[in-house]
């Protein structure tokens, strides 16, 4: 009987998180579609309480669509998947000759294409050419691999300097990843080998604690849980989308579990920088990084069913959920994520990043799938 009761309390709890997280998607849905209605083509980069809404950001846009559609499918509204629709042709109009995205905000001061952006806008390319079947988007994406594989040198890096790195840092395995998602449909080699090249590289800059080196935005220093994010989870996509998860996917799983470790400690408020000895350096939450890092131990859990990984990142997803902006009198950050918590950390300071939202919304995603296999 006691059993019989524990499993009926447990049950109850699980069904309560849920709503809980359902509650969330919705205020951090809404949010992203402000941030869209506002960008007049695009979604702005973020919302600055001093500043107001910034200009369109092609790039966190582009990955952008695929979390619209996710969202689409979890709330059952197509709005979300038109939306992805109307920003996806938007990217089309603004895309180069020579199948790149240039970077920064939109309209760039810029002409030079930018590897990491475009790597970006591939995934949301992708995503609606499985939504719709529409060529026009698989072509778009085929254009922009092939302009990333060509600027792939001997050595798997890309050239061109880097936004403050000198060499080609790890964290874009977040560039392979999507150009691989390009491959699954073209089957182009030289798209599949410039990806592998590149990881191969940063797969030998893999630390003997775990970590990953030249993660970060700099050269040397510490790195914010958003690059470290970044890089890992571009080696998980990548081994999913090879079909070998023992290749990139399980040399992830020692830094991986550091960071669970970290979360339990912490109850999910984990440091928003660490050094390459692991240290953190910083005492801010990442909120971003935090939404990432919770996306990347559940991918792992989906590899080796473990409910003290589901705990671990469920904290990391709580702590954000308890800092999210939900004032009702300020429309314009009501069910915003800040970049940092507090609001004045270091990363992105006093801003509401549209991809803190969208990672948000991806790991709130995530954490109510897995919790529905559990009722």
């Amino acid at each position: 009987m006691k059993r019989n009761r524990d499993d009926i309390l447990m049950q109850k709890e699980t069904t309560n998180s849920i709503r809980r997280y359902e509650h969330h998607l919705e205020l951090t849905a809404e949010w992203l579609m402000r941030s869209i209605e506002k960008g007049r083509g695009g979604s702005c980069a973020f919302f600055s309480p001093l500043l107001g809404w910034s200009k369109p950001y092609p790039e966190t846009t582009g990955y952008l669509i695929p979390t619209l559609i996710s969202i689409s499918n979890a709330l059952d509204d197509h709005k979300y998947s038109a939306a992805a629709l109307r920003i996806g042709q938007w990217l089309l109009d603004i895309q180069s000759q020579n199948g790149s995205w240039h970077g920064g905000l939109y309209p760039s001061a810029s002409s030079e294409g930018s590897v990491f952006n475009t790597g970006q806008i591939l995934k949301g390319m992708m995503a609606l050419f499985h939504l719709t079947g529409d060529h026009v988007f698989l072509s778009a994406a085929d254009r922009g691999a092939n302009w990333l594989a060509s600027g792939v040198d001997g050595y798997g890096l890309w050239p061109a300097s880097d936004y403050r790195a000198s060499e080609t840092p790890s964290y874009y395995t977040h560039v392979a990843w999507p150009m691989l998602e390009v491959w699954k449909s073209t089957q182009s080699v030289s798209q599949r080998t410039a990806a592998e090249r590149f990881l191969d590289m940063a797969l030998e800059r893999k630390l003997s604690n775990g970590a990953i080196a030249q993660w970060g935005f700099d050269d040397q220093g510490s790195a914010f849980t958003h690059n470290i994010a970044y890089t890992i989870r571009g080696f998980q996509e990548s081994s999913r989308l090879i079909g070998d998860y023992s290749k990139y996917g399980r040399p992830m799983e020692e830094i991986l579990e550091f960071f669970v470790k970290k979360s339990e400690l912490s109850n999910g408020r984990v440091s928003g920088e660490f050094d390459e000895s692991l240290a953190g350096v910083k005492k801010y939450v990442c909120l971003t990084g935090n939404a990432q890092l919770a996306v990347c131990i559940l991918l792992m859990e989906q590899q080796k069913s473990d409910l003290r990984l589901v705990n671990a990142a469920s904290k990391m997803i709580d702590f954000i959920g308890s800092v999210q902006a939900k004032s009702r009198f300020v429309k314009s950050i009501r069910g915003g994520v800040a970049g940092s918590y507090p609001l004045w950390g270091r990363y992105m300071f006093m801003r509401y990043p549209n991809w803190s939202a969208k990672f948000y919304c991806d790991s709130l995603i995530l954490i109510k799938n897995r919790l529905e296999l559990e009722r």
